[in-house]
């Protein structure tokens, strides 16, 4: 059976297969998943299953889903040397699996099913990230001059003992300006010759002795005249035994190793070589950290003395720019002493597994370093926007960002990246430009840190280079503030001084209950602070908010006594996020600190969770949003919400079962133009809803145990101006315990238009434990839609959502179809089409039997007429059950109890008669053969509606009858006619009105 989220549609993946594994926007592995399964602890505290039961399921699942291989990500050999550590970061990286599937996916998608089932802790693509650079004519500019490298080398010039490994497209190691400088694995040297290799008898091999080696025993095997480094592994050279002489997976890596030497992305070889093929951007990028310096030729490199290891993770001949294997890279790295790693590429989109690698380098003692990409864009790629990795942008001579580099909120710090001249193919200097090239900069700083305090953490280097950095706001524009980091590096200074090093690591805006800080609110704003630096006293702190209007802070000034090295603090502040704020943007605070004038630095805070709130006053815990978003505002990422989780009651209070709701939103169709927050065609998420009141929820004055509220407008246009009122209400009592209301209220804003035609309906994805295997069953007895575990599991609930008032449309969609059988028997993997969306909401209950499948349901009400300034209600419940038996009845006493009036389908007038008889203007006008004439009648009246041209002749009578007070709407259908200049005449017992019209066919 095919999984939900396979790939995309079967026609588009096979034509495009090679731009998904070759292309330059490729953005993940497309037939890859990572996988990490939760301990046995936390599996049975969050999820009450047994891990093997747990484990077995989601096998099944992928197999059947098309997965030929699930395997660890790490290699046996490189698990067992791993097993020889004992920290919790290591254990956390032996438990990531990679899941290899027989065909293209979708993986986002997979990976957001398979993340919401019991055992699993993340699921998520394994992304291919890209090289940030992009060449320019060699016109050399010195990072030297630019960042006080000189003076910075008067104090150290770094230490042959510090490397900075460059995880990139492999390394031209041979390049007279960097031979000398690779790092040598000394425990892949065969003990039969190391000691004619170290010459100088000091226990540790250098490239140089290497290649004075193979002189000395005739050593060139590549036969091309001249000794290189290269030669060392060529299989008859005596460095060769193909035994991995220090059990780290990796057999012969003497130089390095090399992760992607050729192959499809989906079928990568690696061998023992690093060197360069594709690219010469990693040749660039080791000679801008660590080229042989004060050598009288070449170039210089920032860490002068630093030696750099070759670890090539992608630069392939078929996709230059493609890494890989970058995080694969950055293990291997950590693993083998690298103090510091160089990641001058990168990508959109967080990864867990990702972070939770760059964590365990950080255990290991190695900073991280990477780019924060080329596109100008206000977000910087991943990994540069981890926690625990020195974000680098790029910066000009004159102090202002390069307008290639991307900037943001979790920017450290800047380093000049513009036509920097370095090493290249063919023993070549050339230039290049990028964050590809600013990067290394900054790793060679950190390099001399490294040498210069050897005991210093990954932590503390990474806030000297950023406490010691030139503040550029001042040299940009407006929009770059608070973006750009804290400024341009400055080496002198970073190794001159011993700064505090003080970071935000945990941030919760709340209410004076301890809930959610809601709008017009008190509350408080929580922070958790940590010293990566030294030791600091009288330290100020000062909070402001980076919105021009909309937050009061009542203490934005505190005062911190002291923090010593790696100790923590929290402090709290008092806010109110005000009616005034502009809920379509998210709360951001700057907290500034500074001690004694020689500190001074910056954490960036913002308010993700602004416009959701979780609902959970009885059994239902879920979450609405302002956007029209049902249980998560972003799916297929599983965040921004909770979901739709069945809660048992304890003793304790609640304790949160596994969530049931793979995608909630609501969908609204006028005139057969659709409105939703739902997957879209290309599987993105609609958002055609706009907020204007944050979602919140209040227990004062309330209807309900907890009513929620929020409202939203239809995007804008010029085609329907209508508003949306949410409201949710939630019963904590035994009768209705397991069922959330939820009305929505509909607004006519137009003074002329009718809406038309109008549906309101829900669309749910449902996951009921092996979502692959689920069932939809239609009772007519209730009129009810029922989704259940296809087995007989009674650890898994049933589920349903009721409408409570008439209904156009309950329809079950078997998601594994590809393509269309019929109009109402499509499947969703391919996305969904407005098309599919518009009969779905009008299906009544044609198709609502799916078994043993991946299921989706829309329910649905319509369709309604709304006049100019009408409103209209309809109302569904969300409900669980542990049988059907027991849904049924809190259904039903749902429908019984109903906490507000529904609408009835056909024409919904505006809630106030007309104030005065009169005659609009017709709309749209001019027009093309159709048009449509409102007037209001004060009173009761009888009515002639007549149209003449402009000679006076009578050419239509639409209207001679008694009517009612009311507004009234005349379409007029000009079939027939020529264009030109018409007059509609209404003529009522309050007299004579008339309004020219044009016609233009």
């Amino acid at each position: 059976m095919i999984s939900k989220i396979q790939k995309l549609q079967f026609l588009l993946v096979f034509l495009f297969f090679p731009l998904l594994c070759f292309g330059q926007e490729s953005n993940y592995f497309p037939n890859r998943l990572l996988i990490k399964y939760e301990g046995t602890q936390q599996l049975q505290k969050s999820k009450g299953k047994l891990p093997a039961s747990s484990r077995a399921n989601v096998e099944q699942f992928l197999r059947t889903s098309g997965a030929r291989k699930l395997q660890p990500l790490l290699s046996p050999a490189a698990r067992r040397s791993l097993r020889l550590k004992t920290n919790s970061q290591t254990q956390s990286l032996l438990q990531i699996q990679e899941v290899i599937f027989n065909r293209s996916i979708d993986p986002p998608k997979m990976a957001a099913r398979v993340e919401r089932m019991p055992g699993v802790a993340y699921a998520e693509p394994k992304y291919i990230r890209r090289m940030s650079v992009t060449p320019n004519d060699a016109v050399l500019e010195k990072f030297i001059d630019i960042h006080n490298f000189t003076k910075a080398w008067d104090i150290t010039t770094g230490s042959s003992e510090v490397v900075i490994a460059i995880i990139d497209g492999g390394v031209g190691y041979n390049h007279p300006d960097l031979d000398d400088k690779l790092w040598v694995n000394q425990a892949e040297i065969p003990s039969s010759i190391k000691t004619e290799v170290d010459q100088n008898a000091d226990g540790s091999v250098t490239a140089t002795e290497i290649k004075q080696y193979l002189q000395d025993n005739n050593g060139d095997h590549n036969g091309k005249g001249g000794i290189r480094l290269n030669d060392a592994l060529h299989p008859g050279s005596p460095f060769m035994n193909q035994v991995d002489e220090d059990n780290n997976g990796y057999t012969d890596d003497l130089l390095g190793w090399d992760f992607w030497s050729s192959g499809s992305i989906a079928q990568a070889a690696s061998d023992n070589n690093p060197i360069h093929d594709g690219t010469d951007h990693g040749t660039h990028v080791a000679g801008i950290a660590a080229a042989e310096t004060d050598n009288n030729m070449g170039v210089a490199g920032s860490g002068f003395n630093s030696r750099y290891m070759a670890v090539k993770a992608g630069g392939t001949q078929q996709d230059p720019r493609a890494v890989g294997f970058g995080f694969e890279g950055i293990i291997y790295a950590a693993n083998q002493g690298a103090d510091i790693i160089n990641c001058s590429w990168g990508g959109g989109s967080f990864s867990q597994a990702e972070q939770d690698i760059i964590e365990y380098a950080t255990q290991q003692g190695a900073l991280v370093v990477a780019a924060s990409g080329n596109k100008g864009s206000s977000q910087i790629n991943f990994p540069a926007a981890y926690n625990n990795v020195i974000g680098v942008g790029s910066v000009e001579r004159n102090g202002s960002a390069a307008g290639y580099s991307n900037f943001g909120y979790n920017l450290d710090v800047l380093a000049t990246g513009s036509r920097i001249e370095s090493t290249g193919f063919n023993d070549q200097l050339t230039s290049k430009t990028g964050t590809s090239m600013s990067t290394p900069v900054v790793s060679g700083l950190a390099a001399l840190l490294k040498a210069l305090h050897p005991t210093w953490s990954p932590e503390r280097i990474g806030r000297q280079i950023r406490t010691t950095a030139d503040p550029i706001d001042g040299s940009n524009p407006n929009h770059y503030k608070h973006k750009v980091g804290r400024g341009s590096i400055n080496a002198f200074e970073a190794l001159n001084t011993n700064k505090p090093g003080l970071k935000i690591v945990a941030a919760q805006f709340q209410n004076s209950d301890g809930n959610k800080l809601q709008i017009n609110q008190p509350g408080t704003l929580n922070l958790k602070l940590v010293n990566a630096g030294r030791d600091v006293s009288n330290i100020d702190l000062r909070l402001q908010s980076l919105i021009n209007q909309g937050i009061d802070i009542a203490n934005p000034s505190q005062q911190l006594s002291s923090l010593a090295t790696a100790d923590t603090a929290e402090v709290t502040f008092t806010l109110t996020i005000n009616n005034n704020f502009d809920i379509n943007r998210t709360p951001t605070l700057r907290l500034n600190f500074s001690s004694s004038g020689d500190y001074t630095d910056f954490g960036i805070i913002q308010y993700d969770r602004f416009l959701y709130d979780i609902v959970s006053a009885n059994r239902v815990k879920t979450s609405f949003s302002a956007d029209g978003t049902i249980g998560f505002t972003d799916p297929s990422s599983g965040t921004g919400g909770v979901g739709f989780v069945p809660r048992i009651r304890t003793d304790k209070g609640f304790k949160d079962g596994e969530n049931l709701l793979f995608e909630g939103g609501l969908m609204v169709l006028i005139d057969d133009k659709m409105y939703d927050a739902v997957r879209s065609e290309n599987g993105q998420q609609s958002r055609d809803f706009i907020p204007r009141d944050i979602f919140t929820t209040t227990t004062t004055d309330a209807l309900s145990d907890l009513d929620g509220h929020a409202s939203f407008q239809l995007l804008s246009d010029t085609t329907h101006d209508a508003t949306v009122d949410l409201q949710t209400f939630v019963y904590d009592n035994p009768q209705l315990s397991n069922v959330v209301f939820v009305k929505y209220t509909l607004q006519n804003n137009s003074s002329f238009q009718l809406l038309k035609d109008t549906y309101i309906g829900l669309f749910n994805d449902w996951d009921i434990g092996n979502s692959a295997n689920n069932n939809a069953t239609f009772s007519s007895a209730d009129s009810v839609l029922y989704l259940s575990q296809a087995s007989s599991d009674r650890d898994h609930p049933v589920t349903a959502v009721a409408h409570l008032g008439p209904v156009s449309g309950l329809l079950a969609i078997d998601n594994t179809i590809e393509g269309s059988q019929d109009s109402l028997s499509f499947g969703l993997y391919d996305g969904f089409t407005d098309a599919e969306k518009s009969r779905a909401l009008q299906s009544q209950t044609a198709r609502t039997d799916v078994q043993n499948t991946d299921i989706s349901a829309v329910v649905a009400s319509g369709p309604y007429t709304l006049n100019p300034g009408a409103k209209v209600t309809v109302g569904f419940v969300y409900a669980f059950g542990k049988d059907p038996e027991k849904l049924r009845n809190q259904i039903a006493e749902a429908r019984s109890r109903t906490p507000f009036e529904l609408s009835p389908t056909g024409r919904t007038l505006a809630d106030t008669q007309p104030e005065n008889t009169a005659l609009f203007q017709n709309y749209p006008n001019p027009f093309g053969r159709k048009t449509q004439i409102r007037f209001d009648l004060k009173n009761a009246s009888h009515v002639s509606l007549t149209i003449y041209d402009v000679l006076g002749r009578k050419v239509r009578t639409l209207l001679n009858k008694d009517m009612e007070a009311a507004s009234h709407f005349v379409d007029f259908d000009a079939k027939g006619l020529s264009s030109g200049v018409y007059f509609a005449r209404l003529k009522t017992d309050q007299g004579v009105r008339s309004i020219p019209m044009t016609f233009i066919k």
